[in-house]
């Protein structure tokens, strides 16, 4: 009988994994928690149920560079090219004044300067698989927060390649040189700018020759070969693996194969990644977390007071509102997983002790572990600190003395073009972002624009909002739409909000904090789809608007009352029945050639009316009675199923019937 280790292994991880998340989900617990959990109690510091560890962390590697693919599919070049400030300013500024900190700290508690370092190095990480999952999940990756938090992330990661040459130098004998570890920064660097252009211009080729084989398991097999071998090149080049995957998602994020491509790759990437964070949590010593429990959780929470800080600064650098400074902070207070890799250098190189790398090592779990609730309770956290300091991002704002006028908060997609057209209108408008590149660009278009956070009470009383006439909320942050919604119903029972938020689920809480209108993505990405197949079917223009009104005005209703959807969406698809176009073409010979409209008096004799004839290309919308139809005609028939029926039934006898 065969017998696999490693498949046995899976099965064990597998069985007691589902079983735990499915508990931790009916307490609303992340799964993520879950597989923590798993590989404590799996690991060699638990049961030690498991034996093929190393290669299990292998696989957990592949589940990192999915998970990093599919983020990549998420984001698109020009997006990322946008987040140049928050990742280089931001992420300089964050890993150096970490960085700074801890070393002080460490020279304060008498270690040498090379641990210190080394300490600096370990915590100033922040882990980009629980951290970009978790804005995923949330739809939060566009957020203002989650647009710093990005930024961030990149920039650690490209930093590690730095870090580990410095400690090599620092590491005793056999370290490099300053001109090696300056040559092989270099190196690294030009390697990611080349790989970047290489795999942008080579990636969507080679999905457009893929795809013409329509060939499902080549397509998959591709998809395989462009994550992971994207992912090996950067590799090669002493850059992490999950940065060239991002790559590589980036690459094609932007083509018409990329959706797809997230379909195909979720299982994988979802199975793959369940390993790495289960073989996270194999690593925790629960004896050693025990016996210095006290230690090991005052360590967390200096860790993450220090990281939350830095990162509070640095969003006072940059200009970001005091709340979404904290947001992103507290969202980056864990030490991430690459940190791991200097830990272990650190003990090979004899600069962490025993009790130093097993402290470290419970120090890193724990606070990934905690990850998931302060992500949970950032955003209120935020808003109370907010409130306290009273601080809400205001750019010198004074009270504005205008009336009847609009407020809109976000100069994203939708605020930009709304501020356009109330512009062409004449109708008095004010924006606020929290961006201030946003906040230039609307100035520069002409309108009149204000930095700060709209959230907090005393910027939204200093735009006026006592006095407007409307307030239209754009943005992609959920907490913040929430806060603004209540603050404006407070301020101006009588304004009339306009919300735009991302999932219908969110509709029913926007509602009920006082919104007048609720335009959810998920529901108008519909209504644009169906108006677009209808289009393609050649349907006249005022056919597809109708349905399009009917169908706002249904759905809309049933957002708002769903103990009526049912009976509403009857009538809805009742209504949709009942109008119905087809074609009927007019071959020679034909009894209905050489007639007229009127003589042909199909309306009366049917109930169908023929609403355009279409003539060598040209189409006759809306023809005269009397309009002589000839060979060749195409008839445009409007009517219900059984009108069309008799209409067709009609047109198609001899014409002796006439």
């Amino acid at each position: 009988m065969e017998n696999i280790p490693l498949l046995k292994d899976i099965v064990i991880l597998m069985a007691i994994s589902v079983p735990i998340i499915i508990l931790l989900s009916r307490f609303g617990l992340p799964s993520v928690i879950g597989f923590l959990i798993t590989g404590v109690i799996i690991g060699p510091y638990g049961f030690g149920l498991v034996t093929e560890i190393n290669t299990v962390e292998t696989l957990s590697q592949i589940g990192i560079v999915l998970l990093l693919f599919t983020i990549g599919l998420e984001f698109s070049i020009t997006r990322m090219l946008s987040l140049r400030r928050e990742g280089i300013l931001g992420g300089g500024f964050q890993v150096g004044i970490t960085v700074l900190l801890v070393f002080i700290l460490g020279l304060f508690l008498n270690y040498p300067i090379s641990v210190s370092l080394l300490l600096g190095f370990i915590i100033s990480l922040s882990s980009t698989a629980i951290v970009l999952k978790l804005l995923l999940d949330k739809g939060e990756i566009s957020s203002p927060h989650g647009n710093l938090s990005v930024g961030v992330l990149i920039f650690q990661d490209l930093c590690v390649v730095l870090m580990v040459m410095v400690i090599q130098n620092i590491g005793g004998n056999g370290g490099a040189s300053t001109y090696e570890i300056a040559k092989g920064l270099s190196i690294s660097l030009f390697a990611f700018a080349i790989i970047v252009v290489a795999v942008t211009y080579l990636i969507p080729r080679l999905f457009n020759h893929v795809v013409k084989l329509r060939n499902r398991e080549v397509f998959i097999l591709t998809i395989v070969l462009v994550c992971l071998g994207t992912a090996l090149v950067t590799s090669l080049f002493g850059l992490s693996l999950a940065l060239g995957a991002f790559i590589a998602g980036l690459a094609i994020s932007e083509s018409e194969y990329s959706n797809q491509i997230v379909a195909e790759v979720i299982p994988f990437r979802d199975t793959f990644s369940s390993l790495f964070f289960i073989s996270i949590g194999m690593l925790l010593d629960v004896n050693y977390l025990l016996t210095n429990l006290p230690l090991i959780i005052g360590v967390v929470a200096v860790i993450i007071v220090v990281k939350t800080l830095a990162l509070v600064g640095v969003g006072q650098i940059l200009r970001y509102p005091l709340r979404l400074s904290i947001v992103a902070g507290l969202n980056l207070a864990q030490i991430g997983e690459f940190s791991f890799i200097l830990i272990k250098m650190g003990q090979e190189f004899g600069l962490l002790g025993a009790g130093l790398y097993q402290g470290l090592l419970a120090a890193t779990i724990l606070t990934m572990a905690l990850t998931p609730f302060i992500y949970q309770r950032s955003s209120h956290i935020a808003l109370d600190v907010g409130r306290y300091f009273g601080k809400g991002g205001r750019d010198g704002l004074k009270k504005t003395t205008v009336s009847n006028h609009v407020i809109i908060v976000g100069y994203g997609v939708n605020g930009r073009n709304l501020a356009r057209v109330l512009k062409e209108t004449g109708i008095l408008h004010l924006i606020m972002d929290v961006n201030l590149e946003r906040v230039r660009e609307a100035k520069n278009d002409g309108h009149k624009a204000y930095f700060g956070d709209a959230s907090h009470p005393e910027v939204f009383k200093a735009m006026g909002v006592d006095t407007a006439k409307m307030v239209v909320v754009a943005i992609s942050d959920p907490i913040s739409t929430r806060r603004i919604v209540k603050t404006a119903r407070e301020m101006n029972p009588a304004v009339s909000i306009l919300v735009r938020t991302r999932y219908l689920r969110e509709v029913e809480d926007l509602y009920r904090l006082g919104a007048n209108q609720v335009i959810p993505e998920e529901f108008e990405t519909s209504v644009e789809i169906f108006a677009r197949v209808l289009r393609d079917y050649r349907i006249p223009g005022n056919i597809i608007q109708n349905q399009i009104d009917l169908i706002r005005q249904e759905g809309y209703a049933m957002l708002r009352n769903p103990s009526i959807a049912g009976e509403r969406l009857t009538k809805l698809t009742s209504i949709l029945e009942k109008t119905v176009m087809d074609t009927f073409f007019v071959d020679k010979g034909s009894a209905v050639a050489e007639k007229t409209l009127a003589a042909l008096d199909l309306r009366k004799k049917t109930g169908a009316t023929i609403i355009a004839i279409v003539r060598k290309g040209e189409a006759k919308t809306n023809p005269p009675a009397d309009f002589l139809i000839t060979d060749g005609d195409i008839l445009v028939v409007l009517g219900s199923h059984a009108q069309l029926n008799q209409a067709f039934a009609l047109l198609n006898e001899k014409r002796a019937a006439f």
